[in-house]
């Protein structure tokens, strides 16, 4: 289950992610306008702009990875400035999700504590970490970005947000 949510989940949305900036892109080409506008765009002005947002969403997917299986945290550099940055991002953290295995949780439970980086000496349950930490702030960002982007005019709807489901007769 942990390696479902924190791994396979994760990395579905940041690739159904990818291809929503992709939209986003062949909306602004179309429209004749820098895809680089969205990079500073906010909701309201004390929010973090979309750069930001698709920086944590990338982030909480390797933390919540790394700290529920016991590895370290790969850092990226904050230094992204341009759409393209962004998507490199979003694959760059994919490639890292993808170095997991199903076996790398197997030691992983409901209790297994989990140390927290920015609360020195703190630690909490997993699952706690997961379904009420990792998981509503992972798409806290993931559906601000979105939001941002169809609050730009990008033509994008629930579907493009569930991305591709396989469906099959039953």
């Amino acid at each position: 289950m942990h390696y479902f949510l924190a791994v396979r989940q994760m990395m579905r949305s940041l690739r159904v992610l990818d291809s929503i900036l992709d939209k986003a892109a062949k909306h602004a080409e179309a429209r004749k306008f820098d895809v680089n506008n969205f990079c500073s765009a906010r909701l309201f002005p004390d929010m973090l702009p979309f750069l930001a947002q698709v920086r944590i969403a990338c982030d909480i997917a390797k933390a919540t990875a790394a700290n529920l299986s016991g590895k370290d945290v790969p850092r990226h550099e904050d230094n992204e400035t341009t759409f393209a940055d962004l998507r490199a991002r979003i694959a760059k953290c994919v490639g890292v999700l993808e170095t997991f295995t199903a076996d790398d949780f197997a030691r992983t439970n409901a209790t297994t504590m989990v140390r927290l980086p920015n609360k020195p000496g703190k630690a909490i349950a997993a699952d706690e970490y997961l379904f009420a930490r990792q998981i509503p702030n992972f798409y806290f960002h993931v559906v601000t970005a979105y939001d941002l982007l169809r609050h730009g005019g990008v033509e994008i709807g629930k579907s493009d947000f569930f991305g591709a489901l396989e469906f099959v007769d039953a």
